[in-house]
């Protein structure tokens, strides 16, 4: 049975690095196509654009540029993203699920501008998504997990700094106007997958957004 939408649907993945974002984007699409739902997954930064590049190059080496100039490269990618991939996913009434979105921006990019400021300027051209889940993991058990990877630490990857990403992801969760889901589960990846899946079902069935038997 495939069921279709009322809308489009947009769901962001969140949190800090090593907590399993693309693996829970991943894993959710697969999932809500086995329901029967259309599907569809990006990521940000993008590998399409120029600013994405230089994104990639700033966290991964020493560099002197300033946290400021790396929102306004995060925008200009976001640009691309929404107009080329994010947008005409949801007027075909698709489920987008994003590995990382503007509240990803906010909240490392926050040393440089007020988080409310950077939430507000992507908000000028790129669509609210109707669930962020912030996966709230403690920073230490990231660490672990992002040391085992065999690629090396990006500028942000070192306890301190996943610490203060932390407190202002739960910051904007809690003051913000945005629909947010903290989700505490630390277990496998398909427990947590479980616990996000069946939130945004919910949130689909509660606002009868879904027609069946299409």
């Amino acid at each position: 049975m495939k069921h279709g939408l009322n809308r489009g649907i947009l769901v962001a993945i969140e949190g800090i690095d090593g907590v399993g974002k693309t693996t829970q984007s991943i894993r959710l699409v697969e999932r809500l196509k086995a329901l029967g739902f259309n599907a569809v997954r990006f990521f940000e930064p993008t590998n399409e654009t120029p600013e994405a590049q230089q994104i990639r190059r700033t966290l991964e080496h020493s560099s002197h540029k300033k946290p400021s100039d790396l929102v306004d490269l995060f925008l200009a990618d976001r640009r691309h993203d929404v107009e080329t991939h994010v947008m005409p996913a949801l007027l075909e009434k698709k489920i987008v699920v994003m590995d990382r979105y503007f509240l990803s921006t906010a909240a490392y990019q926050s040393d440089s501008r007020p988080w409310q400021e950077i939430l507000e300027m992507n908000r000028e051209f790129a669509p609210e998504p109707d669930i962020n889940f912030i996966i709230n993991w403690p920073a230490d058990i990231a660490m672990t997990l992002i040391e085992k990877r065999d690629n090396g630490l990006t500028a942000f990857e070192n306890e301190t700094a996943l610490i203060n990403v932390r407190g202002r992801y739960l910051e904007m969760a809690r003051e913000d106007s945005g629909n947010y889901v903290v989700v505490e589960k630390i277990a496998d990846e398909e427990d947590v997958c479980d616990e996000i899946l069946d939130i945004l079902l919910k949130y689909l069935h509660k606002n009868k957004l879904v027609q069946y038997d299409v």
